[in-house]
């Protein structure tokens, strides 16, 4: 019998898929565009990455219910999403890539550092990119099982990355806190920088990407009369963490002085006391890549099973259950291994899949949906767990997003290129 989930911890799942590495780039974005529009634009994305999360819930209730319907009238048709399966798993596999760049390689932090920090902290002979190479074999090796198994599997590693996500910030905005307290503070943002806006758009894009592993989240959850309620709260307290932080740090903190990935502003002894919780910092990246690897891992394993689930074969014990999950482990292993311009992946699924996948997909998915559910019930149907965001206008306005947020990117990455 497959175990399900509660509605804490499906929450808890919603809130480890979003509060993720994307915080560590966020303030020094935020300190580059000004405090104001940064502000409206997280703002903004948060709203419309939450009406496409409505829209994705929408779907999955209509998909069930147009299922139950063929299972009760005999009916064997079946809604080809070939094209949506083949869109996620190659998402997953450089979305698991780009992830891999952030695990921690000789230095003990994030790739992208500051070449100072990599020359006092290095392995001595051993060469960064063999050491990463390394670090990440052996990551592989003990987090990889994970995709052999159902999602509601990693519940405690869930529980430890909320406790570890929830202490970092603590220490880096009590820190904060404290220098702005003692007159330390030497930060003065600007109200607004708009040739800055396309960076912050692109840091935006990213802070609630759940999108991708939601249809592997929700369905376990045993009780989803409040769901619609647990993830406007979950939405909120992620939106005010990435807010309150980011904000904290523009304003203890020079701009020119805040790292890309802030982590390295407190990995100082005269900042924060205790060699422990520089440490313990050092390895956040570390900590999260592990809760959310197995997430994207399970879904992208499941991906796989959907667009081959029409063949025989994929119900065989050994492709159901050792191909498939060796699948959704390898290719992204490779490419993280092989590639050595990690940022080329990053931008690539932070900047452009992430956006498709957050402000497209979905609302797409759920047009389509909505056209199908009518033809087949009739007009008066009513879905369960149906978006608030009923008219046109909600998904007219998250493509004219995402369309306005790729344009931005792309106008920073040839404005950086040139």
């Amino acid at each position: 019998k497959v175990q399900g989930l509660s509605g804490v911890v499906g929450m808890m799942y919603v809130f480890n898929s979003m509060f993720g590495v994307g915080i560590l780039a966020l303030p020094k974005a935020f300190a580059d565009a000004g405090w104001l529009a940064s502000s409206v634009i997280l703002a903004l994305a948060m709203v419309m990455s939450y009406i496409t999360v409505t829209f994705l819930i929408e779907v999955m209730s209509s998909a069930n219910a147009r299922i139950l319907w063929d299972r009760s009238n005999d009916s064997h048709q079946e809604v080809n999403l070939c094209f949506f399966f083949v869109y996620f798993t190659v998402f997953k596999t450089l979305y698991l890539s780009a992830f891999f760049s952030n695990i921690p390689s000789c230095t003990g932090e994030s790739n992208f550092t500051s070449n100072s920090y990599d020359e006092i902290h290095c392995w001595g002979p051993i060469s960064r990119i063999n050491a990463y190479r390394i670090f990440l074999a052996g990551f592989v090796l003990l987090i990889g099982p994970f995709a052999f198994f159902s999602i509601q599997k990693n519940k405690f590693i869930q529980l430890f990355a909320t406790i570890v996500s929830f202490s970092v910030f603590c220490i880096m905005f009590i820190m904060a806190l404290h220098l702005l307290a003692v007159g330390r503070g030497k930060g003065n943002p600007a109200l607004a920088n708009i040739s800055a806006l396309p960076n912050i758009f692109g840091a935006c894009s990213l802070v609630a990407v759940s999108h991708a592993t939601l249809p592997h989240i929700i369905p376990p959850i045993l009780n989803k009369a409040n769901l619609g309620l647990g993830i406007a709260i979950v939405f909120i307290v992620v939106g005010a963490f990435y807010a309150l932080l980011s904000l904290t740090i523009m304003f203890t903190f020079e701009n020119d002085k805040i790292q890309e990935i802030v982590l390295l502003n407190f990995l100082d002894c005269s900042i924060v006391p205790g060699v422990f919780f520089i440490y313990f910092l050092g390895l956040y990246t570390t900590f999260k890549v592990s809760a959310i690897f197995p997430l994207n891992a399970v879904a992208l394993r499941d991906n796989i099973w959907a667009m081959f689930s029409s063949f025989q074969c994929s119900r065989i014990w050994a492709v159901e259950r050792l191909l498939f999950p060796l699948l959704a482990i390898i290719p992204p292993t490779v490419i993280a291994v092989v590639t050595e311009n990690i940022e080329v992946i990053v931008g690539i699924t932070g900047s452009y899949a992430a956006t498709t996948i957050q402000f497209i997909i979905p609302p797409l998915l759920v047009h389509y949906s909505r056209t199908d559910t009518q033809e087949k019930f009739g007009p008066s149907v009513c879905i369960k767990h149906a978006s608030p965001f009923q008219h046109k206008f909600w998904i007219i306005l998250a493509i004219i997003f995402a369309v306005f947020t790729i344009t931005t990117v792309t106008i920073l990455y040839i404005t950086h290129q040139s």
